[in-house]
């Protein structure tokens, strides 16, 4: 038993490793962040030493803090836990966090929730899951909040969810995109960030749309990622995907570290016919010199092969100056862009932007989102009981930052003989969107949406063909 629950706990950090390489939301030059961002809303981050807690079995104890809906005078708590130290993504954390702060201030400047104060209360899991299970538990019977929102890694949430579960307090996740942590089927447990399972099919979705680019008659693509992610479920899960929609599909790891990529390029160049589309699956700068060295080679717009980078792509200023010939770039992101924005989207990214100084990642829109989700949960629930909110939350229909937010798959409309378990309280509408750069030194930020249709930037006609330089 134990060594089945190592298992999934590594399997489950080797497909985060893969996201950040592939399909992370934009993270921009680093610039040091801090926790005491300007909002005026008591955040209270707390970080306090760790006992193992194990969850219990499935029964339901009562808690000293009794879920009903709070009388005069009292205080509406929500906990939040985020990775706000090593070896946790503090830098993530520290952005959820300003989002969440933004969220509550803006809630409390507009009368609270029932003309109740919000208090949020964040607690410090450094990524650790010992850590988040503790603090789940702490937030539930010492700290009385009536849900926790957050979450960045999938071990965390995994076991934030197990004691959410058994207490019956209600869980939105904004980041952590394990399929499992869903499909376990927790009536507790709503989830803002798409699947693993759900963005390794988005790659195939897009290129089948696109069609077949070069014109050679067939389609074909190929996925370049570093040999520590390139052996996961996840890229396999991508490849799968692809030549299931009839893509033919080379799959090449690289050892990294390594500023030469001359036997990749050759196996490329070797092929019968190039393919209609690269996707490069590398952290950071090694995928910009990937891409420099692709198109020094003669592959990329110019053949007719599009080059699909990651988040490293966004970062317009390095973009430019390690690969100056690079229009007609093709980047993924996960997360709102400027010109898919809400109302209520346009106005957290400007106050975002004037607390940290760059767009909102997805995972900031996300903790923006669970909170206002969940203020109004609660202004429709009969009461604060945990199970109380939970129906109001499975009846949302609410449009937030990034979009219309419900579940489609809830106790209200069970899931079907034919739909994957991770769709259970799962928003299976989130934005994943294809971006391409134009025009020559073009700043990301005026990128073209070129996919999917309902994004799609209004310059560009309504087929999903992107430019070719």
């Amino acid at each position: 038993m134990q060594g089945s629950k190592t298992l999934r706990v590594l399997l489950l950090l080797l497909a985060s490793s893969w996201l950040a390489g592939c399909w992370s939301s934009p993270t921009p030059t680093p610039t040091p962040v801090r926790i005491d961002v300007p909002v005026e809303v008591p955040a209270e981050v707390t970080r306090v030493v760790t006992q193992q807690f194990l969850t219990s079995p499935t029964s339901r104890p009562a808690t000293p803090c009794a879920a009903t809906e709070p009388g005069d005078g009292a205080t509406v708590t929500i906990g939040a836990i985020l990775p706000l130290s090593s070896p946790g993504a503090f830098l993530a954390g520290f952005s959820m966090q300003t989002a969440l702060n933004i969220a509550v201030s803006g809630l409390n400047d507009h009368g609270g929730i029932n003309n109740l104060p919000v208090r949020l209360i964040t607690y410090d899991s450094a990524g650790e899951m010992e850590r988040s299970a503790e603090f789940t538990k702490r937030l539930i019977l010492q700290d009385c909040a009536v849900a926790i929102v957050g979450f960045y890694h999938n071990v965390e949430a995994g076991a934030a969810a197990d004691v959410a579960h058994h207490y019956g307090i209600p869980l939105i996740i904004a980041e952590a995109g394990a399929d499992e942590i869903t499909a376990r089927g927790y009536p507790e447990i709503f989830r803002l960030a798409p699947t693993y399972s759900m963005l390794a099919q988005i790659p195939a979705e897009w290129l089948g749309a696109v069609g077949d680019y070069n014109g050679d008659g067939s389609q074909a693509a190929a996925i370049i990622a570093d040999n520590s992610s390139s052996a996961s479920a996840m890229v396999a899960k991508m490849r799968d995907n692809l030549v299931d929609a009839g893509i033919k599909t080379d799959l090449s790891g690289i050892d990294l570290p390594t500023t030469d990529y001359s036997s990749i390029i050759a196996r490329i160049v070797s092929r019968q016919a190039l393919p209609d589309a690269i996707f490069i699956c590398i952290k950071g700068e090694p995928a910009l010199q990937l891409q420099a060295q692709l198109l020094a080679a003669g592959i990329g717009p110019q053949s007719s092969t599009l080059i699909v980078q990651n988040l490293a792509g966004l970062n317009s200023t390095q973009f430019w100056s390690d690969v100056p010939n690079g229009n007609g770039t093709v980047v993924m992101r996960t997360g709102a862009w400027s010109s898919t924005l809400t109302q209520r989207g346009q106005e957290f990214a400007a106050k975002y932007n004037q607390y940290l100084g760059r767009w909102p990642e997805a995972y900031a829109f996300a903790s923006y989102d669970a909170v206002s989700l969940l203020a109004s949960s609660l202004k429709a629930a009969h009461s604060w009981n945990g199970n109380e909110i939970v129906a109001s939350l499975e009846q949302v229909n609410e449009p937030l930052s990034n979009g219309v937010v419900s579940f489609a798959v809830s106790s209200i409309t069970p899931l079907k003989s034919d739909q994957p378990a991770y769709l259970w309280h799962q928003w299976q509408e989130s934005q994943v969107l294809y971006l391409q750069y134009t025009e020559a030194n073009q700043s990301a930020d005026a990128m073209s949406v070129i996919w999917p249709p309902r994004f799609q930037s209004p310059s560009l006609q309504a087929a999903i063909i992107p430019t070719n330089p």
